[in-house]
């Protein structure tokens, strides 16, 4: 199996609405998989579940990778991103990057970046899938939103110093095409294994879990093969893939 070159054709706009809705459209034309949208600016940027994703003009790093992952895969490409951009983050800026599951960089309980994977299986069967990482890098506090403020920081507010999203980006694409390529190859184990490594809460520890009926509320197991979180609730063990943390308890 051949590897694939992250960034080897690369796109660059000052602005664009969305990296996503960019990578989408090369995903149509055929453009190879590894394939990057970079924007200084997003106008109409998303995050998980449909909200806005504050894109600051050349704040932060909004970029979009193209990927035609094995279809049995999904569920760990979040994991894979969070995995390349946590490494990415940490070897650019000396800090210690935890993950929550299944798509948000977190230093010290705040939120530094994020990854949405938007798939899309076509008439062949074939999967295209947009990995979108958004990272603030050079926000200062009024830069946030009065809604995120007290959520969000960035690497300039954690080390006080300055950062070249480019840098960042060619980071990302060498940590992120090795983790891909691991998942290719069918190291689900060891992707998961990291991911939890870098967990921002433990086992035994209570999760209350957004899903489309409601709220959930049980104790963390761990994470499956498959990337899927498994909360015991009650007698029961449940798994659930794609659902919003929105507490931990202790």
């Amino acid at each position: 199996m051949s590897a694939i070159n992250f960034g080897e054709f690369a796109f660059r706009f000052s602005s664009l609405d969305s990296t996503m809705n960019f990578g989408r459209l090369l995903a149509r034309l055929g453009f190879p998989e590894g394939t990057a949208v970079l924007a200084d600016e997003q106008t109409a940027g998303r995050g998980t579940r449909g909200r806005p994703w504050h894109s600051s003009a050349k704040k932060g790093l909004y970029v979009s990778f193209l990927l035609r992952p094995p279809a049995g895969f999904l569920h760990l490409l979040p994991l894979a991103g969070g995995l390349a951009a946590a490494e990415a983050l940490e070897e650019l800026a000396r800090v210690d990057i935890s993950l929550k599951w299944p798509n948000d960089l977190i230093f010290k309980g705040k939120k530094v970046g994020g990854i949405l994977c938007e798939a899309e299986t076509l008439q062949t069967g074939q999967t295209e899938v947009i990995a979108g990482f958004g990272v603030n890098l050079n926000h200062q506090q009024e830069d946030f939103p009065e809604e995120i403020a007290g959520l969000a920081t960035s690497l300039l507010l954690i080390t006080g110093k300055t950062y070249q999203p480019e840098e960042l980006f060619r980071l990302l694409g060498k940590k992120f095409e090795f983790w891909y390529n691991k998942l290719k190859e069918g190291q689900a184990k060891l992707i998961v294994r990291r991911f939890e490594a870098r967990l921002s809460f433990s086992p035994g520890q209570t999760l209350i879990i957004k899903e489309r009926e409601g709220e959930v509320s049980g104790q963390f197991s761990g994470l499956a093969q498959d990337g899927s979180l498994i909360l015991q609730i009650g007698q029961e063990s449940k798994k659930y893939y794609g659902s919003e943390i929105v507490r931990v308890l202790g």
